[in-house]
């Protein structure tokens, strides 16, 4: 009898769980508060299946948004929902939270990874799933992002960071970035599959300023019940198919910016490469690479009018344009243009997706 309820108790589990939870971690503890209320709004309106969990942390803060109509009301403290078919519910916080919850106030500094590993932490444990996707929803300038205004010295959190403090248990099919700037290789290497620290097998990140994502148009391809082609059934979808999906919206709705969906996996062997392009590159002591390395600044919005606005949107080189202007330059010797090849072959696998901007940055 114990070992038949045992069976029962298993199989109901594997029956309850869900192909998908998706994490949304929105530290709106700045000016980007104003547009994450028009994302939830758009998330309530997009969500047409309970097929899959999506949980909210959210961190509102003074001096931005007024919105009362979106969530409960016009709070400044830290708030666990999910995102219903029907509208949403107002969570506890329980043992990864116990500060969070109805009659309670939590101000979290969303910029300490400590609390984004409380969350992963929380959503794993009350809303287990076959495959998680966590998206970080706030600011970005490339090297940081989710600063907290009101910790002080506005607090952020660090690629580097999160390898530190996160672990092998917090480790997600796909990070999506809807912040400003994220997409470089240094980064992407902080998250690349690995057994021992936090990672992710796709990614998706923006490379200059970007805006907030389409929520209403991406959930609205997720549902099983849906008959339209272009629907997913996130009861089914493996984690390619659903960051392609997500790609796909992004396009549609921003294409003043540039977007890339990464397969992270590659991202070991570009460094690798790159590693020892540049050691062959350096021993050439050529001048004419400070050349190179101008011509590949600012590469998408140096189409703006404004060259400083220009170089402060996109300050960064582009990695592939500089190693295919290294491989194109006869100065160089044989194996340095042939390695620098090879890293732009690499590059090419890495990019499962992407596009590059058109036009100027839209008045908003």
């Amino acid at each position: 009898m114990l070992i038949l309820l045992m069976f029962v108790c298993h199989f109901s589990q594997a029956q309850s769980l869900k192909n998908w939870t998706i994490m949304h971690y929105a530290a709106g503890s700045n000016s980007s508060e104003v547009d994450l209320m028009n994302d939830v709004e758009e998330m309530k309106r997009g969500k047409v299946s309970d097929d899959y969990n999506f949980i909210m942390l959210i961190d509102r803060v003074e001096g931005h948004s007024e919105d009362d109509e979106a969530l409960d009301e016009n709070f400044t403290d830290t708030r666990l929902y999910e995102i219903k078919q029907d509208g949403y519910t107002r969570l506890e916080g329980k043992d990864e939270f116990p500060e969070i919850g109805i009659g309670k106030s939590y101000d979290a500094n969303m910029g300490d990874v400590a609390e984004l590993k409380k969350f992963i932490a929380y959503c794993k444990e009350h809303y287990p799933a076959r495959h998680y996707m966590l998206i970080l929803r706030s600011h970005g300038n490339g090297f940081g992002m989710c600063p907290d205004a009101e910790a002080g010295e506005r607090d952020r959190i660090f690629p580097a960071e999160m390898s530190n403090v996160l672990t092998q248990d917090e480790s997600v099919d796909i990070l999506g970035l809807d912040v400003c700037s994220m997409a470089g290789l240094e980064n992407l290497y902080q998250w690349r599959p690995r057994n021992t620290h936090f990672s992710a097998d796709y990614v998706i990140a923006s490379a200059p300023l970007s805006g907030a994502w389409a929520y209403d148009e991406i959930m609205g391809r997720m549902s099983s019940d849906c008959k339209d082609a272009e629907c997913l059934d996130p009861d089914k979808a493996d984690p390619l198919e659903l960051s392609q999906l997500f790609y796909e919206e992004i396009f549609e709705n921003q294409l003043w910016s540039s977007w890339g969906l990464f397969d992270n996996s590659k991202v070991q062997v570009v460094k690798s490469k790159i590693d020892e392009a540049s050691r062959s590159l350096v021993s050439e002591e050529d001048e004419g690479v400070l050349e190179i390395i101008d011509q590949t600044l600012g590469y998408y919005h140096s189409m703006n009018e404004n060259m400083e606005l220009a170089q402060l949107t996109a300050p960064y080189v582009d990695a592939y344009r500089f190693w295919q202007l290294i491989a194109e330059e006869p100065a160089h010797s044989e194996q340095t243009r042939a390695l620098a090849k090879e890293v732009c072959q690499l590059l090419d696998a890495l990019v499962l997706k992407s596009y590059y901007g058109r036009g100027f940055l839209p008045a908003t």
